[in-house]
């Protein structure tokens, strides 16, 4: 029980849901830009299982000239081709995870773990918007949301939202219709809301089909006292696995 196993791999289903409604520490990200002196490019040292030599092979991304390489020693590994699978796994973090992401919550941080797939929102215009489910219908295969903020639709195309559970993870997202600025529906949810207030209402996060949520890989969850939990994350991109 001391130790937990995870697989760094493509994500499709969000584990936890975070927004400005259960943030104390509203959320800071940056962005490591590209400079000319960056990798560009890894060569992975391997013990070869045939001859047991020390080989090395190169990893590269289309435009990358072995200006400047970052070499890496892939301890227990006697395959070309499982070398070259690490280098460019790492060549491809170095790549496009470029985005920190940071935030503080009371105690619901505490139920997500390291490299944890999860969705992020923050307070910032024309970015994913966040909310409080104040009240629901359902009906002929649909559920009518009431939100307590007015809802930007102003973008073009698809919106999505997603909705918090009572155990912080995430419902959706769903295909958004707009009623009106407070209003939308969804097709019928997998579970009942509950708004009564006796416990904390579910949030929504809304926007475009491409930007509705930051999506994000945790890092580190670092409890303060018995109140606080501070969170580090990397932003998710599906090209690392490619």
């Amino acid at each position: 029980g001391r130790l937990t196993a995870v697989r760094d791999g493509p994500r499709t289903t969000f584990e936890k849901m975070y927004t400005p409604q259960n943030m104390t520490k509203e959320l800071s990200r940056s962005v490591d830009a590209i400079r000319h002196d960056d990798y560009d490019g890894v060569d992975v040292q391997y013990v070869d299982g045939r001859t047991w030599t020390v080989e090395t092979v190169q990893c590269r991304l289309p435009g990358d000239i072995g200006r400047k390489v970052r070499r890496v020693e892939a301890g227990g590994i006697t395959d070309r081709t499982r070398a070259w699978r690490f280098g460019m796994r790492e060549r491809r973090v170095e790549a496009y995870r470029r985005w920190s992401n940071s935030w503080a919550t009371e105690l619901d941080a505490l139920n997500s773990r390291y490299l944890g797939y999860v969705s992020v929102s923050a307070d910032v215009p024309g970015w994913p918007q966040s909310a409080l489910l104040l009240g629901f219908t359902s009906g002929n295969g649909a559920t009518l949301l009431e939100s307590s903020e007015p809802l930007n639709w102003a973008a073009e195309g698809v919106h999505m939202v997603g909705i918090r559970r009572p155990d912080g993870t995430l419902s959706g997202p769903y295909v958004a219709t707009r009623v009106d600025d407070f209003r939308l529906t969804i097709p019928n949810l997998d579970f009942t809301p509950d708004v009564s207030w006796k416990i904390e209402p579910p949030h929504l996060q809304f926007g475009p089909a491409t930007r509705w949520c930051y999506p994000v890989l945790i890092t580190d969850v670092k409890p303060s006292g018995t109140s606080s939990v501070s969170v580090s994350a990397v932003n998710y991109d599906d090209q690392v696995y490619l």
